[in-house]
């Protein structure tokens, strides 16, 4: 089965991926044009459904979906750092202009620093603009328009071809940063691996309890006939929907009804646990409903008894709602409000890690998650990084912190292919 990989991003950069995408089978590619740079979040609107995941070109692209935050689908983005920033310097330096002569946006300024540092070039004065992922084409264009027209600058490195078209119809000489292919393939090898861990996770088991009130009614008495034929009306309403999800349904005493299915199924349901199906099967045992809880585990018996911890959760919530409790024990709820949190029951061991380093317990399980992904615990920063969409220097501080603490140790560097910064690697111990 093919990943079907949405990409959005100018043709020139789109066609500089297309010479490597051809080496993946397991990835068929639907590409969407954006040539001003600045619809990737309506084109993700439109399109959610028809794709498996979503690649965008450079951070800033990637922290504006982020910030959006209504993207069903995983994205990933091709940084434009580190090769890519060095391969445009060389045509910088080839037209006999200085560093302090060319504007920069994009690149954060540490990543300009260091690939100077790391290249031997001398400068005085940087002119860079870092994107949070709240800026627009304008805001760029000014940017180099201003430092170009105080005689500042000579020229303009940018992300985007179509702002380097608009700065050479300005007169303004301009380069353009490019991904590298060595780049490219990183991404691409990080998104088949992460696919991979999912689809084993979407067979994983799931049991999903419903826990009703029949005495709903304070003040009505019930015979035992009534009693009974609610129950039959709400059994035959759940084995319908047991039904259309692919799983069965075990009556237990209380009220309570359990159904045995998939990850995969109730993830595609919920909206990746994000929502409560709209279902008129479901809509018609509603008025009974106290607490729903939703239990993922490796094996049956872990995944009912992280169902039922699920179902205390929404019992002490307001009525209907629905919980999830994953098999890394992190708990996620009432679904589909304005008000769900996602959180961890954390493993004693990291707690105290937590404690001892001030590093979140989010922060623990997403390392503990790369670990997991390149199945080692030696890792580089940039890996880390890549693995938890942060940047570089991000990862650099957290692995400093850990190894500070006696939880991570440097065992080596790795050389590489270009010239450069050898990376650190890193022995996670945790």
């Amino acid at each position: 089965m093919q990943i079907k990989l949405g990409i959005i991003g100018e043709q020139h950069a789109i066609a500089s991926l297309n010479l490597v995408i051809q080496e993946y089978d397991e990835i068929s590619i639907k590409v969407f044009l954006d040539e001003q740079d600045n619809q990737a979040i309506k084109i993700i609107s439109e399109h959610q459904e028809e794709v498996n995941a979503w690649l965008v070109f450079d951070q800033t692209n990637y922290l504006k979906i982020e910030n959006w935050g209504q993207s069903q689908k995983p994205i990933y983005y091709i940084p434009y750092r580190g090769a890519s920033f060095y391969k445009v310097l060389c045509s910088v330096l080839y037209q006999k202009l200085s560093v302090d002569e060319v504007s920069i946006d994009t690149i954060p300024y540490d990543d300009i620093v260091s690939g100077l540092e790391d290249m031997g070039i001398p400068y005085t004065k940087l002119h860079s603009i870092e994107d949070d992922g709240h800026m627009t084409i304008e805001d760029y264009l000014n940017f180099h328009k201003q430092l170009y027209s105080q005689g500042i600058t000579k020229a303009a490195i940018t992300k985007s071809y179509y702002v380097k078209s608009l700065l050479e119809q300005s007169g303004i000489p301009a380069f353009c940063i490019l991904p590298m292919r060595v780049t490219v393939r990183n991404i691409l090898n990080l998104i088949l691996s992460h696919f991979h861990i999912w689809r084993v996770q979407e067979s994983q088991i799931a049991v999903q309890v419903f826990d009703f009130n029949l005495l709903a009614e304070k003040d009505t008495i019930y015979s035992v006939d009534d009693l009974y034929g609610k129950e039959i009306t709400i059994t035959q309403k759940l084995l319908s929907y047991a039904k259309s999800i692919n799983g069965s349904l075990k009556s237990a005493t209380g009220g309570n009804f359990y159904i045995f299915t998939t990850r995969g199924n109730l993830e595609k349901l919920t909206n990746g646990f994000k929502k409560v199906p709209n279902l008129p099967i479901l809509q018609e045992v509603n008025k009974h409903l106290r607490a729903c809880g939703i239990g993922l585990g490796k094996s049956a018996s872990e995944a009912e008894f992280n169902a039922v911890i699920a179902l205390k959760h929404a019992c002490n919530d307001a009525k209907g709602t629905w919980y999830v409790v994953k098999d890394d024990k992190s708990i996620s709820g009432p679904l589909g409000s304005a008000e769900q949190l996602d959180y961890q029951v954390a493993a004693p061991a990291l707690e105290e890690i937590s404690k001892k380093t001030a590093l979140s317990i989010n922060t623990l399980s997403k390392i503990c998650h790369a670990i997991k992904v390149y199945g080692r615990n030696e890792l580089n920063a940039q890996e880390l990084a890549n693995t938890m969409q942060i940047l570089p220097r991000s990862a650099r501080r957290i692995l400093t912190t850990l190894t500070e603490n006696g939880y991570a140790e440097e065992i080596g560097v790795e050389m590489l292919d270009i010239k450069g910064r050898p990376r650190k690697i890193y022995k996670i111990k945790m």
